[in-house]
């Protein structure tokens, strides 16, 4: 009869890279594999702005209905905002693990002020070249290319508008 120790080290290559060849082929909304750049704004625009018109057609719809009515759909837009924020975290996670860093990162999502500073980091930090610890390379496709450079003129136009909305009354003071 052969004892095993449980403190002993593992036996297995623990820091062997999977996937050396090929390209990451798993679904956006599993918590493994890569999102580029270019894929996780395409994917944070479409679940983002289909869940804001969404929400914006509920508001609406909810506006015409009785104060009972809208008490009874208040938890309903809850589930949905915490569905969207887990599906968020998620293609965060995606992102963490296209320039190699683990996905519990991802909890800074929760901390005021840090928050802001990782979802840039998300958005500039270009992402590692070949397979990494967590997956090989996946491939931007066309309309992920397309609607991820449409998001980067939407944010550039909404800095320019911060600016204008504070600057303008400024000068004419």
């Amino acid at each position: 009869m052969e004892f095993s120790n449980p403190y002993q080290a593992p036996a297995a290559d623990v820091s062997a890279v999977p996937g050396q060849g090929g390209f990451d082929e798993t679904g956006p909304f599993s918590p493994r594999g890569r999102f580029g750049r270019l894929s996780y704004i395409a994917w944070g625009m479409l679940i983002g702005g289909g869940g804001s018109i969404l929400a914006a057609l509920l508001g609406g719809g909810m506006a015409a209905m009785d104060p009972g009515a809208m008490m009874a759909m208040g938890p309903l837009a809850m589930i949905f905002q915490i569905a969207m924020l887990v599906v968020m975290i998620l293609f965060a996670i995606r992102r963490l693990h296209d320039f190699n860093a683990s996905g519990w990162w991802s909890l800074l999502f929760i901390v005021p002020i840090a928050n802001m500073i990782f979802g840039l980091v998300l958005m500039l930090k270009g992402g590692t070249e070949g397979a990494n610890r967590y997956a090989p390379p996946r491939v931007t496709r066309g309309w992920e290319k397309v609607l991820g450079y449409i998001g980067i003129g939407f944010m550039v136009l909404g800095v320019i508008g911060v600016f204008a909305a504070v600057l303008i009354p400024l000068m004419a003071r």
